[in-house]
């Protein structure tokens, strides 16, 4: 696992969100120095991973191993530059045991993770109905939640337009939080969707009304 490119990709994510974006991040405080965590977060633009990447990992000095889609792997140059800043991929749809594994792995070690609970991009903004994935990796690791939300970035690419918008990003951090530790055994649906509510639920309370669920 390569992450050479994470800290220098992210500075310059950094200065470019704050030039087009007038990006700002809030609960920088909150950020775990230190341990494993998983950070769970809303997704509405392929720019908020290095968005949040800068806001998070970057600012506090640690690397963060994002979870993306396997396709990822394949785009020009964007590609390339994932395997070097500590993305790991998943094919989803099909219960990919390596990456369940290296998440577990990851966290064990003390490393933190990011996943997307949604399991993609909101075009809308408004955040999605979550899967369990991230529930799941909690509960079987320990590890801690951190909640982001970022506004605006749906508003980046606006209707079918190739070429970002200037637009205002705000990443917001909360408070860390657990759910019940249960290495072992089966987990029961009822549990992992209470937790997956919970996950989701700690997301949408840092994001502005009109990119809250629906209904």
């Amino acid at each position: 696992m390569r992450s050479w490119f994470y800290r220098p990709g992210a500075a310059v994510c950094g200065f470019v969100a704050r030039v087009l974006f007038g990006a700002r991040v809030e609960g920088v405080e909150r950020i775990p120095r230190d341990g494993a965590f998983i950070l769970v977060a809303n997704h509405c633009s392929n720019f908020d991973p290095p968005m949040i990447g800068w806001a998070v990992g970057n600012s506090v000095g640690r690397v963060i191993h994002f979870m993306a889609k396997i396709e990822v792997r394949s785009w020009p140059v964007i590609g390339w530059l994932a395997t070097q800043s500590g993305v790991y991929f998943v094919r989803r749809g099909e219960g990919d045991r390596a990456a369940q594994r290296f998440s577990l792995e990851a966290l064990a070690d003390g490393r933190p993770i990011a996943v997307f609970p949604e399991g993609t991009r909101s075009r809308d903004g408004h955040l999605k109905t979550g899967k369990s994935g991230a529930a799941f990796l909690a509960m079987r690791s320990g590890a801690r939640l951190l909640p982001v939300g970022i506004s605006g970035s749906h508003r980046i690419f606006p209707g079918r337009s190739r070429w970002p918008h200037p637009t205002k990003v705000v990443i917001r951090v909360g408070d860390p939080f657990s759910l019940p530790h249960l290495p072992d055994g089966r987990l029961d649906r009822e549990a992992l969707a209470a937790g997956t509510e919970l996950i989701m639920s700690s997301i949408e309370a840092l994001l502005p009304e009109d990119q809250r669920r629906l209904g």
